[in-house]
């Protein structure tokens, strides 16, 4: 029964992280295709700010991804 419960988790985590990474590499390319484009200082600032958080968040999740990944592994 606890087995079912960790794959599930798993299974959820890989769901989750599959429809969350094409949006982050999406958001991360405008953010960068911004940067390279934009002349307005607000715009650049937004951008180069857009891109930490975008990042952050992206690394992140891809550690709590490994961290599940390698506790399902060792059990």
């Amino acid at each position: 029964m606890k087995d079912d419960k960790l794959r599930t988790s798993n299974s959820n985590i890989k769901a989750i992280f599959l429809t969350i990474l094409p949006m982050h590499i999406f958001f991360i390319a405008l953010s960068i295709y911004n940067i390279l484009t934009k002349d307005s200082i607000l715009a650049l600032s937004l951008s180069i700010f857009s891109l930490m958080i975008f990042t952050s968040m992206l690394t992140l999740f891809l550690n709590t991804y490994m961290i599940s990944k390698t506790k399902n592994n060792s059990r």
